[in-house]
């Protein structure tokens, strides 16, 4: 057993070594654009945050989430190839399957889209307090898929983006 995990990495030292690059640059990279992003718009002021430092923090966790889907999708192929699988068959099926679950899961769709409007727009922010239909409160997150919102009370409110129809942002 021991022998022939010593095997397996002398064998596949070179892929190894890429996988393990390919992680810490991906996330070298994915804290540098947002750290880079942060200090475009800080304005210096540690007292107030601004609109545009709250929502550069709400873009800032999107491209880290993403980022991190596509580094670790690929050191997933990366790692099938170095046990002989081959991943041809899986990316063809993964977009007939991707396809199926666009045409299954429109509302998903509708929510991410919905979620990208929402942050390119600057809508509201981390921090806001909003009231988006019967609901109000703080906004706590914002996700590409909903938005989090706390009330006085301290209840947690969990909103699907595409069903975001009116906001009222009492903070901006």
């Amino acid at each position: 057993m021991q022998e022939t995990i010593i095997d397996l990495i002398q064998q596949n030292i070179a892929d190894i070594t890429w996988i393990l690059i390919l992680f810490f640059l991906g996330k070298t990279i994915l804290k540098l654009i947002v750290r880079r992003l942060e200090k475009v718009v800080d304005d210096g002021d540690k007292d107030h945050i601004s609109q545009k430092e709250k929502r550069i923090e709400t873009l800032g966790h999107v491209i880290i989430s993403i980022g991190n889907i596509i580094i670790y999708t690929t050191i997933l192929f990366v790692i099938l190839n170095m046990f002989g699988v081959d991943t041809r068959p899986i990316l063809a099926g993964a977009g007939v399957i991707g396809l199926a679950i666009g045409f299954g899961a429109q509302t998903l769709v509708k929510d991410f889209v919905s979620g990208l409007f929402i942050l390119v727009e600057n809508q509201y922010g981390i921090g806001d307090n909003v009231k988006i239909g019967t609901f109000e409160g703080d906004v706590l997150r914002i996700t590409m898929r909903s938005t989090v919102l706390k009330d006085k009370e301290g209840k947690v409110y969990y909103i699907s983006n595409g069903s975001i129809k009116d906001v009222i942002n009492m903070s901006q």
